[in-house]
């Protein structure tokens, strides 16, 4: 969907408004999304996603589509902000590992900016687990013109970028054996520094529990506004930069 609206980077913190109260077609998740991506996970390949493909499809993707919808009625359209929302948004379950069948176990969705490509680009995420909610903003691979640009910028960025989401950061590394993790523990600008030196990526969010995602069911289209507000720091210099 092709809105027009302000350059992200150009709108503080501050400024961010969302719809109170807030309109909301999500209803929550249910306990059988969890359970499915459970399965996959313990099973991470084509057949097993064949089977729980139903299931899938009624307890993740659609009530994912209707979230997405609030988050924008809620937070892109009020904020006139210039993002794509629907045109490859989501992500897919099976991996393009040339005919491997391999499967991820979580799905997720991503706002980025209009007349770029969501994995090319910074990105406002929502994923969803079989242990929780993850929301936040990320930088990273496989965006490597992004990062590249991010990674050279931020050390210097200054307090008034870092200082208010330092809380919530995490920096990605890729271990010589084994997949990509994410480190936390930046207490400071001065740790932040030395990790960016080696990291292909950072993150600024929080993470819900499966319990918690259960208990709020439509409130957490609030939280995951709190929390891409208390993040958009990370976000307003990722795009400034890049």
């Amino acid at each position: 969907m092709w809105l027009p609206g302000r350059n992200p980077a150009e709108v503080a913190p501050e400024e961010l408004t969302a719809l109170v109260p807030p309109v909301r077609t999500f209803e929550g998740f249910a306990p059988e999304a969890f359970e499915a991506l459970a399965r996959l996970k313990s099973r991470p390949h084509i057949e097993q996603y064949r089977q729980e493909k139903p299931a899938l499809r009624r307890y993740v993707q659609e009530p994912f589509r209707r979230l997405r919808d609030d988050l924008v009625v809620n937070w892109v359209l009020p904020n006139s902000l210039a993002l794509e929302t629907e045109r490859n948004v989501f992500s897919r379950f099976l991996k393009n590992d040339f005919g491997a069948g391999g499967c991820y176990a979580h799905y997720w969705m991503a706002f980025y900016r209009q007349g770029r490509r969501r994995l090319a680009d910074v990105q406002l995420i929502v994923s969803l687990h079989a242990d929780g909610l993850r929301v936040g903003v990320y930088a990273g691979e496989p965006a490597r013109a992004v990062w590249c640009a991010v990674r050279a910028r931020l050390p210097e960025a200054g307090v008034s970028v870092l200082e208010p989401i330092i809380p919530l950061l995490q920096v990605k590394i890729y271990p010589r054996k084994g997949e990509a993790r994410l480190i936390g523990g930046v207490e400071d600008l001065q740790r932040l520094s030395v990790l960016l030196r080696g990291a292909e990526g950072i993150w600024a969010g929080r993470t819900l529990s499966r319990e918690a995602v259960l208990e709020q069911r439509s409130e957490v289209v609030d939280w995951i506004l709190e929390t891409w507000q208390l993040a958009w720091p990370l976000y307003r210099f990722c795009c400034a930069v890049s």
